[in-house]
């Protein structure tokens, strides 16, 4: 019975990474970008579907250098066209990496769901995992993609159709384009660093099961394991920078200048009274914003529940301590670790002499030879229990984990925070630079 519950959590587990995310994979793959793509279709349908879109980004790009003399005589500000011609540039190197992002990390994508279902196997030994959230995310976020790409174009052409045909520009339909890949790109970093802060959740539920019920030796034996499982979630979080990285840098420039800029023209049409395309100016920056805070806020989730694992770990201690005492020797035999055994039969030859000059002592209290071998064995147990929570301690010092945009920054919170405080800083600047056209 046993077995087939076993067998059946194995089988969930495959469903929890690339069938899992395949929705999302081919969405991704679809649109040309990240890293992400189905792994059953040949190398050169990805590549038919990537010159695809390269394609489609030189025609954004083509209708970009045309704005720039149409704009050029529209715009009288000078400070504004450096700062919209600076959001272009970004934004136009950030789609044509987009796009060979999955072509120089081909291999990769197979190479970290191959990983996590190596590591989901050896998880649903001790707990079972559950992707509901990780689905309803998925889904979410596929779901927005459609709104902010598809849905926004055709809103945005049958509106000005019906009530401005002068003022559809291609430029301008072609920028949902842009927003729904910069969007999807986003939408799988924040879903694959999801499922990272998911396993550590795992790890950490499993030390919490560690309570004062078990023998000493299983203890050990459990955060030994655990502290494999946990390595191997950070080797997870190593690939992800090394995929990611560039992305996250590009991404959090494009985000700043493109919230930077639209901010700057928002302010230039109140002050110039000229409202148009202000409810659209305001949704991309919101959009471009909240999708940088989702990126450090998914990657600040993980990060704590990696501290939240040495906080767990350390409480172990206290807790095995206060009845471990009176667990008799027979039941180290129960658990037939190999391992462990021959780990606990060394240190126990190491306390020998100590167990001469404690023999000593307890003959002056009247205890059997059977009372001395139980309070040396449970000395020796506890010994392991230390020194495993003491290793695993030094590896959660020496492998800590951040995801960095190439080692410039990291993605969090702190991030986030100054962030907006740049932001808020460039905007006090050109205001006061700025001197409108009736002035």
């Amino acid at each position: 019975m046993e077995d087939e519950t076993n067998v059946q959590i194995e089988q969930r587990s495959t469903l929890t990474t690339e069938k899992t995310l395949r929705i999302i994979t081919y969405v991704s793959w679809f649109l040309g970008v990240g890293v992400a793509r189905p792994k059953i279709l040949p190398k050169f349908v990805t590549i038919i579907v990537r010159v695809l879109n390269f394609g489609v980004c030189t025609v954004i790009v083509a209708y970009g250098a045309i704005d720039f003399f149409t704009f050029g005589t529209i715009f009288k500000s000078d400070i504004y066209k450096i700062m919209y011609y600076m959001n272009k540039v970004v934004c136009y190197v950030s789609s044509y990496y987009y796009v060979f992002h999955g072509i120089k990390h081909y291999d990769k994508w197979p190479l970290l769901m191959d990983k996590i279902e190596q590591l989901n196997k050896k998880i649903t030994r001790e707990v079972s995992i559950n992707e509901r959230s990780i689905k309803t995310i998925q889904i979410l976020a596929v779901i927005l993609t459609f709104i902010l790409g598809p849905v926004s174009l055709l809103m945005h052409a049958l509106y000005y159709y019906f009530t401005a045909p002068e003022e559809i520009f291609a430029s301008d339909l072609l920028l949902y384009y842009t927003i729904a890949q910069s969007a999807i790109n986003s939408f799988v970093f924040d879903t694959v660093v999801y499922v990272i802060c998911n396993r550590f959740r795992k790890i950490n539920k499993m030390i919490e099961r560690l309570d004062n019920k078990l023998v000493a030796s299983l203890i050990a034996f459990k955060i030994r394991r655990i502290r494999e499982l946990h390595s191997g979630v950070c080797e997870l979080v190593v690939l992800v920078n090394d995929i990611h990285g560039v992305q996250l840098l590009l991404c959090s420039a494009n985000s700043f200048t493109m919230v930077v800029a639209t901010l700057f023209r928002i302010y230039m049409g109140v002050v110039e009274h000229n409202y148009a395309f202000m409810l659209i100016n305001n949704i991309i920056w919101i959009i471009y914003a909240g999708q940088f805070g989702l990126m450090c806020w998914v990657c600040t989730l993980t990060n704590q529940e990696f501290k939240k694992t040495g906080i767990l770990i350390h409480s172990v201690i206290p807790n095995h301590e206060k009845t471990n005492r009176d667990k008799p020797l027979s039941v180290l035999a129960i658990y037939n670790e190999h391992d462990y055994s021959l780990q606990l039969n060394q240190q126990y030859q190491q306390h020998q002499e100590d167990r001469r000059r404690i023999s000593l002592d307890i003959s002056r209290f009247g205890l059997n030879y059977f009372s001395m071998e139980n309070i040396l064995r449970a000395n020796i147990e506890r010994d392991c229990v230390r020194n495993e929570i003491n290793d695993f301690s030094n590896q959660l010092q020496q492998q800590p984990i951040s995801f960095t945009a190439c080692d410039f920054f990291e993605m969090n919170n702190a991030l986030l925070t100054g962030f907006v405080g740049v932001i808020t800083t460039y905007l006090i600047i050109l205001v006061q630079f700025y001197r409108p056209e009736n002035v």
